[in-house]
């Protein structure tokens, strides 16, 4: 196999036994095996393989360690490795959407006789940094879901459940932001914000289905804007939300373009990113066509 392999693991994760033994297999084979130790690792080891010339580097882990690895590759400056992701999170959501299952039949087949996929990218910028996405950014009501999922997370609660307490402190909790937001320049909403999700793909959240229909390579961004809904509109929605069917509410709606622009006129926005918190403020966020490549199995 001419293949130069680099497997990045989330180090937080327990492995089940195929993924052991398959890591065991490729560690026999002199192929690298290296675990992150701290948040922002998994990017200094993709940006450290792409700069000795990795062919494929597989992320395994979750939605964040996806993001990070795809943070380190674009950063790297070379654009020629391969990306294959084995799902080994609490959500997989990127996965989940993508119907991505892994098995080490599927995978070593795949590396033998290989089939890739060109991925566009979302790109943040906030505060003056920018952080690229493979899956769902999400302003407002999820950036600050997500500070207390994080929270939560240090504090040992974790699983499906964390998920839904995070969601129901929230509703309590999160103050709405009045914004503009604009797509591909054209102002389209100004009010009150309960959320703006911009979707490379279509799932988020340990399973919602935020954007039924978005895939992360067809040339655009798809935008999901909930404007001044209620807790009572969530919980008479979830179950569409969870099957995938298009919400019909006055202050829902399902937007497409290539740049997004969203502005506080009062409060803060609070932006996550891939499940990563990026901060709180002004932001914009742009899509890269076809900027990664994807590893099928």
């Amino acid at each position: 196999m001419e293949n130069r392999l680099v497997f990045i693991v989330n180090s937080l994760r327990p492995l089940d036994p195929p993924l052991q033994q398959l890591l065991a297999e490729y560690e026999v084979k002199s192929h690298q095996v290296v675990y992150t130790r701290y948040s922002g690792h998994a990017t200094e080891l993709a940006k450290k393989a792409c700069r000795k010339k990795a062919s494929i580097i597989v992320a395994v882990g979750g939605d964040g360690t996806f993001s990070e690895v795809v943070q380190g590759i674009l950063t790297s400056g070379e654009t020629s490795v391969t990306l294959a992701l084995i799902p080994n999170g609490t959500g997989n959501d990127f996965c989940r959407g993508q119907s991505l299952t892994f098995t080490a039949e599927s995978f070593n087949r795949a590396l033998f006789s290989p089939v890739y996929r060109l991925l566009d990218v979302g790109r943040i910028t906030i505060n003056g940094k920018v952080r690229y996405f493979l899956n769902v950014a999400d302003a407002g009501f999820g950036g600050f879901t997500t500070l207390l999922l994080n929270r939560q997370r240090r504090k040992g609660i974790r699983g499906g459940m964390s998920y839904s307490l995070a969601i129901l402190r929230a509703f309590i909790h999160y103050k709405r932001p009045r914004v503009t937001i604009c797509v591909d320049d054209t102002l389209c909403y100004v009010g009150t914000l309960m959320m703006v999700a911009m979707c490379n793909s279509d799932t988020f959240g340990n399973g919602l289905i935020i954007h039924p229909g978005a895939t992360p390579d067809d040339g655009e961004m798809n935008v999901t804007l909930l404007g001044d809904v209620t807790f009572w509109d969530y919980i008479r929605n979830i179950s569409k939300l969870r099957r995938g069917i298009l919400i019909q509410h006055p202050q829902v709606f399902y937007l497409k373009g290539r740049h997004i622009s969203i502005q506080s006129v009062d409060g803060l926005i609070p932006v996550e990113a891939d499940g990563e918190v990026c901060g709180d403020g002004n932001l914009e966020v742009d899509l890269v066509p076809g900027c990664l490549q994807l590893l099928v199995y």
